[in-house]
């Protein structure tokens, strides 16, 4: 039911993405000299996400919206936030995350995409992955579906068409390498690469182990993936006049510039 539901919030996204392109006649004035009309407070977890509303805020600025980055521990305590009405909006989630949550909450933009990649001490190329290797897999229901798309995506297997965006090992309809799955919890996975032939690390897992995605993946996400990060609001301030401003500040070149210099590719933009 909650992919149906995110299925069904992505046409919704799309829509209001239209609503957010540029207009005529947006102030060009420099942001300095604009004093803002609104004040949006924005929900982060990830101190990448706080940077990224740094990035954004001057944009926003010159359309006299402010943007402020309010920190919070964990996904839920954000959620809970915006449902509350103490923030207008947070970016603290993939878009299928967020329907799994039932907040109620509405996507209503991408953000980035922190791509899961595929990680070998041993290989420096998946055409080069033996037969019935092992491969370490998160042991998090959602993070091991997100793994096996991505495996599926490099054609090491194939999923039933029917698993959608969360698939299980018992999905998997062909495994021509005979590959060996192992379900490893999120906190130990890092360590699966002095044993195990191939291991699928969230992006979070491998930047703390010092991986970034472009440098030292053997395979990674697409920018364009289901799981981008979104904006979240309630449905009830769809059409706030201080949405599309923001969103055009997220969306910016400045926006662009900084996640090409920051991350070097490690983190994509799928806008």
């Amino acid at each position: 039911m909650a992919e149906k539901t995110y299925l069904h919030r992505r046409g919704v996204l799309t829509a209001l993405l239209a609503m957010a392109l540029p207009s005529p006649g947006s102030a060009t004035a420099a942001s300095g000299s604009v004093q803002p009309r609104y004040t949006v407070r924005i929900g982060v977890v990830a101190e990448p996400d706080s940077e990224l509303v740094g990035a954004a805020s001057d944009a926003a600025l010159r359309e006299g919206v402010r943007l402020e980055t309010v920190r919070f521990a964990s996904v839920a305590q954000a959620n809970a936030a915006v449902t509350a009405g103490r923030i207008e909006a947070n970016i603290a989630q993939d878009g299928p995350s967020l329907a799994r949550a039932g907040s109620g909450l509405l996507p209503v933009a991408h953000t980035v995409t922190y791509p899961m990649g595929l990680y070998s001490r041993t290989l420096s190329d998946l055409r080069g992955l033996p037969p019935r290797s092992v491969v370490a897999l998160p042991a998090e229901s959602s993070a091991q579906g997100r793994a096996l798309l991505l495996l599926q995506g490099y054609g090491l297997i194939r999923i039933s068409s029917d698993a959608g965006l969360s698939p299980r090992t018992t999905d998997i309809v062909e495994n021509r390498r005979k590959l060996r799955w192992r379900a490893v919890a999120e906190a130990r996975l890092a360590a699966a690469l002095d044993n195990a032939a191939l291991v699928a690390l969230p992006f979070a897992t491998a930047s703390a182990a010092g991986l970034a995605p472009a440098r030292d993946a053997l395979g990674m996400e697409d920018a364009r993936v289901p799981f981008a990060n979104v904006l979240a609001i309630r449905a009830r301030d769809r059409d706030a006049p201080w949405l599309a401003p923001t969103v055009r500040g997220l969306h910016s070149e400045p926006v662009k510039t900084f996640i090409l210099a920051r991350f070097n590719d490690s983190v994509r933009r799928p806008w």
